[in-house]
């Protein structure tokens, strides 16, 4: 795209933007999202020098950031400026001590923390939250990035470091993590009364976690409920039935958004199968964004069922946008844009891409978003 292109694409997607946050868009909004597995494959970088060298961190997100800008359209809002975060996913488990294998040319992961179950809650009553966070792997990532872009400017724009440590990847998936998936399982019908206190202690250090680092990145009032609102993740939620999420998780969740959002919209992102907790997530959780979930979703269904405050940020089946012809990818966004989907401010479309996404495919998705995303 030229540059005057480029202007009426972004002034266009503003408009459209403006419109879904009035619920008045007049389409389905379509966008693309990359993380580190096409930034290093633009930039020619590996993950493990990504996840360990500022300077890569640093350069392979501007570089990745700037390819999804010239080289895809769609409908994200105009850039104000280039953000960079501290992408390290690991961080919560290095928190809790958790050693993180980092690869050479794939994602990082970290091990579960071998400790006997008695050990459990003594061992995490002892952890210093601020004393964790400012000696991780994280914290030092952030302090070099800050350095790094002071007075910054790439391609016209000035790079904006985002704080990070702000949310969670979930209270049961990193207690998963932690103790071990199939453990965890065991333990929430062998012992479920110490599960309950396993996952209370997560959730409290949760919160502390996430005030320490709103401490030390500056934020003036670091123990203040936000006002804007609070989104987090727990995908591995569709490991549970309804009444496991009702039972273990629900009550951890209701404390985790009290704590952290007095006002302001609950978001939730879920992978995977987890239909079978939307009733409470929204009626007793009030949670009005849903975000993640695929073609495998009836969302017209839930929009009705659920009530007008429920709103969806979806996603295309990734796998067709990988390996699916221009036929596949039309007849996967007819599908998703089905008319009791296709309701204003309350349903948008996210793709994304890894390293081996072929452009033509992505332009295809957008194309038909446009085509049977209409509104009315």
């Amino acid at each position: 795209m030229d540059t005057q292109e480029r202007e009426r694409v972004a002034a266009e997607s503003a408009a459209l933007w403006n419109d879904y946050r009035q619920r008045q868009n007049r389409r389905v909004p379509i966008t693309f999202a990359a993380d580190e597995n096409l930034w290093l494959a633009v930039a020619g970088q590996t993950f493990r020098a990504f996840y360990t060298d500022p300077r890569v961190h640093l350069a392979a997100q501007l570089e990745g950031r700037r390819y999804l800008r010239e080289q895809v359209l769609d409908d994200s809002p105009p850039l104000e400026a280039w953000p960079v975060s501290v992408q390290l996913w690991m961080e919560e488990n290095e928190f809790y001590g958790a050693r993180v294998v980092y690869q050479e040319d794939d994602y990082a992961w970290g091990l579960p923390l071998a400790l006997a179950r008695e050990d459990w809650l003594p061992y995490l009553a002892n952890l210093d939250p601020e004393q964790r966070v400012r000696q991780s792997s994280a914290y030092r990532m952030y302090q070099a990035l800050r350095e790094l872009t002071e007075g910054l400017e790439y391609h016209g724009l000035r790079v904006q470091v985002l704080p990070p440590g702000r949310s969670t990847h979930g209270i049961f998936t990193k207690a998963a993590e932690l103790r071990g998936l199939e453990q965890l399982c065991l333990d929430l019908v062998e012992q479920p009364d110490w599960a309950l206190a396993y996952l209370r202690a997560l959730t409290e250090l949760t919160i502390a976690r996430i005030r320490a680092w709103r401490r030390l990145t500056g934020d003036p009032a670091p123990e203040a409920p936000l006002t804007e609102g609070f989104t987090f993740c727990d995908d591995s939620l569709q490991m549970l039935s309804a009444a496991s999420y009702e039972r273990f998780v629900l009550p951890c969740h209701q404390r985790l958004y009290a704590a952290m959002a007095t006002s302001g919209p609950r978001g939730l992102h879920l992978c995977g199968h987890s239909t079978q907790h939307y009733p409470a997530l929204v009626r007793r959780l009030g949670v009005s964004c849903l975000d993640g979930p695929g073609p495998f979703v009836d969302h017209g269904h839930y929009l009705q069922a659920l009530g007008p405050e429920l709103a969806f940020n979806a996603q295309t089946d990734h796998a067709i946008l990988l390996h699916g012809s221009a036929s596949e990818v039309e007849a996967m966004m007819q599908g998703l844009l089905s008319p009791a989907a296709r309701q204003p401010g309350r349903f948008n479309l996210l793709g994304y891409l890894v390293r081996a996404t072929p452009l033509a495919n992505v332009a295809a998705c957008y194309r038909a978003g446009v085509v049977y995303g209409e509104i009315g």
